[in-house]
C-alpha cells in the first residue's frame, strides 16, 4: 500500500446521486449549465477510495474514475459496501475477477457489508452468472475474496483500519450501513445514502471525535422526496455534531451524493454550504487529514 506519512488520503471517485449529474435527458437549468460548465459540475456515481487500498462502494463508474484519477484498483484490499443498489454496486465489475475473464494475478480482496447487503450483491451477480453464490466457499475461492459480515454497532479491525458500522435506514431490507473508518490517529465518517441519523446512530457517534465527515446531500433544502438527506437536514446534523463535540474546530465536512433536485451548480452550492459550515465535494477531490 502506498503510504502518506501519518495522513489518511481520501479521493472522491464520484459524487453524484444514482442518476448521475447532469441527468441523461434532463433540460432543467442546472443540468444544462452543467453540460456547459463541465469540470466540477460533471459528477459520476458516488464512491471514495482511502489510502489506495480501501474502496467504499464498487459502483458502475469506479473503473472510469480510477483511470481518470490514476488509481490502481489492483492495490485494493478492502471493499466496504454500504448497500447493494445499482449505483453503488456493479456486478459486472466484480465478476471479472473470475479466471474465465482471463484476469491474471488477481489480488485477494475482503468484502465488508451487512449480510442483507451481501444477499443483494449475490442477486445482482446471478444476473451475470446464475451459478454464482457468495455464500458458498468454493465461489469465494474462485473470486479470490472473503466476506466479513457487519451490523450496526459492530467494530472490526482489519489491516491498519478500525471500522465501525452505523445503520443508515436508507434501505431497511438491505440493512444498509454507513461507516466510521479510523486509521492510526484519524477518523472519518462516510455517510452517503443516509435517511437520517437514528438515536442508536447518535449514541455511537457521541463516542467519536471525527476529523472528516462526508454526508449525503441528495436534495436541496425543501426538495426532499425521501430516502436521503437534503441541505437543511445536513446543516442540522452538522450543528448537532458540533454541540456534541463529535467534530472539532479543525474537522472538515463535505457533502456528496448530489442530484439536480433543488441543488445548483458547484460554485453556487459551495457558497451556500460555506454559510452552514461545510463544503461540496467534487469528482477527483483529494483530501489528506
Amino acid at each position: 500500500m502506498q503510504r502518506f506519512g501519518d495522513k489518511m488520503r481520501i479521493l472522491f471517485l464520484g459524487t453524484s446521486a444514482a442518476t448521475s449529474f447532469p441527468l441523461a435527458f434532463c433540460r432543467c437549468r442546472v443540468c444544462e449549465k452543467a453540460r456547459i460548465n463541465k469540470g466540477k459540475d460533471i459528477r459520476k456515481r458516488s464512491s471514495v477510495i482511502i489510502n489506495n487500498d480501501m474502496l467504499i462502494d464498487f459502483g458502475p463508474d469506479v473503473i472510469t474514475s480510477s483511470n481518470m484519477y490514476n488509481v490502481d484498483l489492483t492495490n485494493v484490499k478492502y471493499i466496504l459496501q454500504t448497500h447493494g443498489h445499482s449505483d453503488h454496486f456493479d456486478a459486472g465489475h466484480l465478476i471479472t475477477r473470475l479466471k474465465e475473464y482471463a484476469a491474471q494475478n488477481v489480488n485477494h480482496v475482503c468484502l465488508i457489508g451487512s449480510k442483507e447487503t451481501v444477499k443483494s450483491l449475490d442477486r445482482r451477480l446471478k444476473v451475470e452468472d446464475p451459478n454464482v453464490d457468495l455464500f458458498d466457499q468454493d465461489w469465494l475461492i474462485r473470486l479470490n475474496i472473503d466476506i466479513k459480515f457487519i451490523c450496526s454497532g459492530d467494530n472490526i479491525k482489519i489491516g491498519d483500519y478500525s471500522i465501525t458500522a452505523i445503520e443508515s435506514l436508507h434501505d431497511i431490507n438491505e440493512n444498509s450501513l454507513v461507516y466510521i473508518i479510523s486509521h492510526k490517529n484519524k477518523s472519518i465518517l462516510y455517510g452517503t445514502d443516509l435517511l437520517k441519523i437514528s438515536e442508536k446512530a447518535w449514541e455511537i457517534l457521541k463516542t467519536c471525535c471525527l476529523d472528516l465527515v462526508i454526508l449525503d446531500h441528495t436534495y436541496g433544502k425543501g426538495f426532499n422526496s425521501g430516502g436521503h438527506l437534503d441541505a437543511g437536514q445536513l446543516a442540522d446534523i452538522i450543528s448537532k455534531m458540533k454541540e456534541e463535540k463529535i467534530i472539532h474546530s479543525n474537522s472538515l465536512v463535505y457533502a456528496t451524493h448530489i442530484s439536480h433536485e433543488g441543488n445548483d451548480t458547484h460554485d453556487i452550492m459551495e457558497r451556500l454550504a460555506a454559510e452552514n459550515g461545510y463544503h461540496i465535494a467534487y469528482d477527483g477531490l483529494e483530501i489528506k487529514i
